[in-house]
């Protein structure tokens, strides 16, 4: 019998006070690791509209996409690409697809081209919208000249990554907060270079042995959220568990295989007010900061280890 293995456990604090009668919550993410050490990261402008493209707000997501499509740098490129393939709202789909019209081109590092190229065939083949398939089309044409990544096997990826969807056992998640776990964890998964779409939709177990490409799932589940409230504030403490292992497709599933299968979680504690909006805020902002930091620290780098381990 095959058991988890955990990757380790990322202790997260969070906290939010009332600045008389404006909200200001600040959310700090403390890794266990770092007890000993502090390490200072000065995010650049690039980092910070990436950051910015998981947004609850459509607007702020939209003028972050608009700043992205200045950019020719891969981080901006495969940003754009996840919100074409994620994003719940057209306006944003459509800019995107756009952008990546303009920004790919020879010069684009390969893995991250391949990311654009594939958003881009998606979104023309099913996007939901009319403008948005029409947008993506034009770019793919504009973009037809270009090499595709060696190996791909017909446009299929050598290594596909199906981020799932968030699992909530909590079942106390406000209405948009599984969306937001999703694109952190799917936006954090992308940076590795690895394609999280496949034409078509998610591949068969026959699909991936003819392409001969190796997948894997990462899965993520709110294990818990308790709110308290005590006077006029609030606690809020949640815990995010997310595991990765080998998949074998739509109709095949997960294959839990000794060191290449893990688990990771992390807690987090967050102090809002009473409000219900700003309760519903810090539950968002509480798991999305655990899911963010588990993901980054925990999960890609193994996942490297065991897509790179296979190569």
């Amino acid at each position: 019998m095959v058991r988890e293995r955990d990757l380790g456990r990322a202790n997260v604090q969070a906290s939010a006070r009332d600045n008389l009668a404006t909200m200001s919550r600040t959310l700090a993410v403390v890794a266990a690791c770092l007890l000993l050490c502090v390490r200072t990261v000065i995010a650049d402008t690039i980092d910070t509209n990436v950051s910015e493209m998981q947004s609850s707000s459509y607007k702020v997501r939209l003028a972050a996409a608009l700043a992205l499509s200045k950019s020719r740098d891969p981080r901006a490129v495969i940003a754009l690409a996840g919100a074409l393939d994620d994003d719940d709202d057209p306006t944003v789909r459509r800019v995107s697809a756009l952008a990546l019209g303009k920004m790919i081109d020879a010069r684009t590092p390969e893995d991250a081209r391949e990311l654009g190229l594939v958003a881009l065939e998606n979104a023309a083949a099913r996007d939901t919208d009319r403008k948005v398939r029409a947008t993506a089309t034009a770019s793919l044409k504009s973009l037809s000249g270009l090499p595709r990544k060696r190996g791909a096997g017909g446009k299929k990826p050598p290594v596909f990554i199906n981020v799932d969807r968030p699992v909530d056992q909590s079942r106390k998640l406000p209405r948009d907060a599984s969306e937001r776990v999703h694109r952190v964890v799917k936006s954090s998964v992308e940076r590795t270079g690895y394609a999280t779409t496949w034409p078509g939709g998610l591949p068969t177990s026959a699909e991936l042995s003819q392409s001969r490409s190796r997948a894997f799932i990462v899965a993520s589940t709110v294990k818990r959220v308790d709110i308290r409230k005590t006077g006029g504030q609030t606690q809020i403490a949640c815990t995010v568990a997310i595991r990765v292992a080998p998949w074998s497709g739509k109709d095949g599933g997960e294959k839990w295989e000794a060191n290449k299968a893990a688990s990771a979680s992390g807690s987090a504690k967050a102090t809002t007010s009473s409000r219900e909006r700003d309760i519903h805020r810090g539950v968002s902002d509480c798991i999305e900061a655990v899911a963010a930091d588990v993901t980054s620290r925990q999960v890609v780098p193994f996942l490297r280890r065991i897509a790179q381990a296979g190569s």
